[in-house]
This record gives structure tokens, C-alpha cells and sequence, in this order.
């Protein structure tokens, strides 16, 4: 009787960390989500509420001459570059999700579209932080190259 006892006991406890976690990974992935829908928007405010006061964002971009630039830029001078709603949207088609304790991490390819064209394809990575406030964005970086779509990302639609 006390093995079944401490046996139900574990496996209660085994189900509700495996549930908190799924409700921590689909929040994580809910403000991924959100920042992609401001930044279509062009709402630099709901960007910004979607990391931590000092968040950066990292990218390596690959120019025309074939070599990569590296750039790092804090969250209002990411807001910047969207200016016109509706011009982009980037989708994140097959994310992956780690979470442990009060940090999460979010990555995977992504497909940027502007003006309803293909315009480049990458990897995107997130750590995120639980705040008082929710999850939020700690820091990102991003790989941009026009040249490294597959063919399933060519082809895709926004």
C-alpha cells in the first residue's frame, strides 16, 4: 500500500510539472508570435513590450560580396525598422521550444517576407526570461541571407 501511495504521489507530480511546462512553452511561443505581429504592424510600442528594458538583438547578415557583417542593436533602435504596416511579416514555420525554470529558449528557421514577397530566410534564436510582468524577450539573433532559402521556404506564402 505504501509503495502505491509514493508511486501516485510521483506520478502526480510528473503530470503537473509536464503540464506547467507545456503552458510555459506555449506562452513563450505566444510572445515570439506577438513580436512578429507588432513588428507587421509597424507598432514599435508592442514591440518593445515584448522584451526585457535592456534587450539586444544580434544579426549576422551576409552582404552582396559574399561576406558576413555583424550587428548588434538594443530594442528601440529594432523598432526602426519597421515604419509600414503591412509591408512585412516573418514567419517562424517549425520552432523549437526549451524551457527550464524561469528561462526559455525559442529557435528555429524563419522566412521573411516584405511586400508579400520572399525576401530572405535564416535562423532566429530567442532567450526569453519569466518576469513579473510574463515572459519576455532577453536578448534574440538572427542569421540573414537572401541566398540560403531552401525550397520549401521559396515557395512559401505569407
Amino acid at each position: 500500500m505504501k509503495n502505491w501511495i509514493l508511486s501516485l504521489a510521483l506520478f502526480t507530480a510528473l503530470c503537473v510539472s509536464v503540464f506547467a511546462q507545456q503552458d510555459d512553452k506555449k506562452a513563450v511561443l505566444g510572445v515570439v508570435q506577438k513580436l512578429f505581429d507588432e513588428m507587421a504592424a509597424a507598432n514599435a510600442a508592442g514591440i518593445l513590450a515584448t522584451g526585457t528594458s535592456d534587450n539586444q538583438l544580434v544579426a549576422v547578415q551576409k552582404g552582396r560580396d559574399g561576406k558576413n557583417r555583424i550587428s548588434a542593436i538594443n530594442g528601440e533602435q529594432f523598432t526602426k525598422f519597421f515604419t509600414k504596416p503591412g509591408a512585412i511579416k516573418e514567419v517562424m514555420y517549425d520552432p523549437k521550444v526549451q524551457v527550464d525554470g524561469d528561462w526559455a529558449m525559442v529557435w528555429g528557421r524563419y522566412v521573411f517576407f516584405a511586400e508579400g514577397k520572399v525576401s530572405h530566410c535564416g535562423i532566429n534564436q530567442f532567450n526569453l526570461v519569466r518576469t513579473d510582468a510574463g515572459w519576455k524577450i532577453a536578448n534574440g539573433a538572427s542569421t540573414i541571407d537572401p541566398g540560403a532559402c531552401n525550397e520549401k521556404e521559396k515557395v512559401m506564402k505569407p
